[in-house]
């Protein structure tokens, strides 16, 4: 396969003189993906490159410097859906931290009662056992650029797809864990007291006396033991079961699946390469870690190594068009509308003349047929309007041929300076266009690509760019269950009160029972009973303990998926991609 260069070679047309300035970066460019289905019937998975572009320009200068010779790497592709698993594995694991961490300190203040019926008898409810989770792209406010950004309303980036995602699909006021979770050394206590239950007194069915504050307080309540068994249960779950999460995320993300590349390579029984369709497969790759500040695990995805359907490839192709459509009418001029047509057919075209296809009926037609009637019409149109374009014509190979060369036309005149009126016709820009070396192609048609969800291997290859997995550790202050998780925005009676019951359901409280003395004369030959009995002014109270929730400040694991232009810096990493099961890239 030969490489896409690093600098898009159609057309340089780039910036407005108040648009972006591309630096001279020192950091990690995606480079040229290796999509050859056929090396993977050779053993070698298909993979993206990065390159680090300080060392290369070092290593261009002096080959034998050891540091600079490091400055290209392979990274594997992973499916989306085995992503998703990932992301699955993850929230259970902050799910099981959550738990253990309540369980702990609620079971210990209330022991001996809680502690008989949760580590004796191990009352017990479901597993944990979340859904997948949805996936959503994120467009990342540090990669997009800022004269792109401030016109893009309503396309603002969003957060983490992780956002709101840390807490469990249901309360239970029964654990959802096994009790060897958050039992461990913890033995029945009876002492010291920890409260004088309220109570009234009945004679003869008439109250004569009750305790003040009765039913909902009790007669005396221990709260220095309280406090005492609170901290102690919160020390306990933040000095064991924490740092447990924090083993257990790093084994979700660093293990690959299948866990090495001789069973993965096998699992796949492969002959023809047609029969690959969408394999689950995981191959991690940390640039540099996903603790706090110290980079990402990362993962290039796919959807299918090879589209099989001829409408599902259509699909994705029919919505890369509806998003470059929705942001370049928004923000750009009628030669940059040019630009989006005449790339837009080179990139289909590129899909249907691909030798992934070979064999597959109906994809190539299904592709020419509708980028045809996408583009054709409205280009012809535009030609019409600008003299540069106006000779432009013939069937839709000739029609994009003649425009690229006329676009070729009007961006060397920009770098010689000229007067673009001839090649224009004065037409008003929106922005005008300015040519500069450090532009990977027209950058408003690149940024775009940052709302490109992830497709099959060739329409990645076809339309430049790549879609990544990533996860990180963010430093959070919050209380647990995290009151951020509830979407504010959708005010209606299910979201209030799953809201609310999450959080009144995870109080840190004492339960103490109030007692109802009766006593009552009764003839049996006569005799005088007194016994308490339940309380005829409500169940168990609940008596609140300082801090009331449970607090947490720490790392939490969020994930997202973030797609990338070619030639462009991937967010969020730091350092350099390590590697876990060697190069399969080969």
């Amino acid at each position: 396969m030969k490489k896409r260069a690093l600098i898009l070679p159609l057309l340089g047309l780039a910036l407005a003189s108040s648009g972006p300035q591309y630096p001279d970066w020192t950091k990690y460019l995606l480079s040229a993906p290796d999509y050859r289905l056929e090396q993977v019937l050779k053993g070698r998975w298909p993979y993206v490159e990065v390159l680090r572009k300080d060392r290369l320009r070092a290593y261009q200068q002096n080959p034998q410097d050891p540091t600079a010779q490091a400055h290209e790497f392979r990274l594997p592709m992973s499916s989306l859906e085995a992503t998703r698993e990932v992301a699955r594995d993850l929230r259970r694991a902050w799910q099981r931290f959550e738990e253990r961490y309540y369980w702990r300190v609620i079971t210990e203040l209330n022991n001996p009662a809680f502690w008989f019926a949760y580590c004796a008898v191990g009352l017990k409810g479901p597993d944990l056992d979340p859904p997948l989770p949805p996936f959503r792209l994120n467009i990342p406010s540090e990669a997009v650029d800022t004269a792109f950004l401030g016109k893009l309303t309503p396309f603002d980036p969003g957060g983490m797809a992780s956002a709101g995602l840390h807490g469990l699909d249901r309360y239970l006021p029964v654990p959802q864990i096994p009790r060897d979770d958050f039992c461990d050394d913890l033995g029945m206590s009876f002492l010291p007291i920890m409260y004088i239950p309220g109570f009234k007194v009945l004679i003869q069915g008439t109250e004569i006396f009750r305790t003040p504050g009765y039913p909902s307080k009790p007669l005396w309540f221990n709260e220095g033991e309280a406090n005492a068994r609170v901290e102690r249960a919160m020390k306990r779950a933040m000095e064991r079961y924490y740092p447990e999460y924090l083993r257990e995320v790093a084994e979700i993300l660093l293990k690959p699946r299948p866990s090495d590349p001789a069973s993965f390579l096998g699992s796949l029984g492969l002959t023809d390469y047609r029969s690959l369709g969408a394999p689950r497969v995981y191959l991690p790759v940390p640039w540099q870690g996903h603790l706090l500040n110290g980079g990402a695990v990362v993962a290039p995805v796919y959807t299918e190594l090879v589209p099989r359907d001829p409408q599902v490839l259509w699909n994705q192709v029919q919505t890369l068009w509806d998003t470059y459509r929705r942001l370049i009418d928004r923000t750009g001029s009628e030669l940059e509308k040019v630009y989006l047509y005449v790339h837009f057919y080179r990139s289909v075209r590129t899909l249907f003349d691909s030798k992934a296809f070979y064999g597959i009926p109906g994809i190539a037609d299904t592709l020419k047929q509708g980028v045809i009637r996408l583009v054709e019409a409205p280009l012809r149109t535009l030609t019409q309007g600008i003299p540069v374009l106006k000779g432009c014509t013939g069937s839709m190979d000739d029609l994009a041929g003649c425009a690229a060369r006329a676009l070729m036309t009007v961006d060397g005149a920009v770098r010689m300076g000229n007067d673009l009126t001839g090649l224009t016709g004065g037409s008003p820009q929106n922005e005008p266009i300015k040519g500069t070396k450090e532009s990977p192609g027209l950058w408003k048609y690149e940024e775009a690509k940052r709302w490109f969800p992830p497709a099959s291997l060739p329409v990645h290859e076809a339309f430049g760019y790549t879609t990544f997995f990533q996860a990180m550790n963010l430093l959070e202050v919050t209380n647990i269950p995290d009151m951020r998780n509830v979407d504010l925005s959708q005010v209606n009676l299910s979201n209030w009160a799953s809201f609310a019951w999450g959080q009144l359901s995870r109080l840190i409280v004492y339960w103490h029972v109030p007692i109802t003395i009766d006593v009552r004369v009764e003839y049996c030959p006569p005799c005088v009973l007194a016994y308490p009995s339940l309380p005829l002014e409500g169940p168990a109270q609940p008596l609140g303990v300082p801090p009331y929730t449970l607090p947490f400040v720490g790392e939490r694991t969020h994930w997202r998926w973030v797609s990338v232009p070619e030639g462009y810096e991937v967010p969020g990493v730091k350092g350099s991609p390590y590697k876990v099961l060697g190069d399969l890239g080969g």
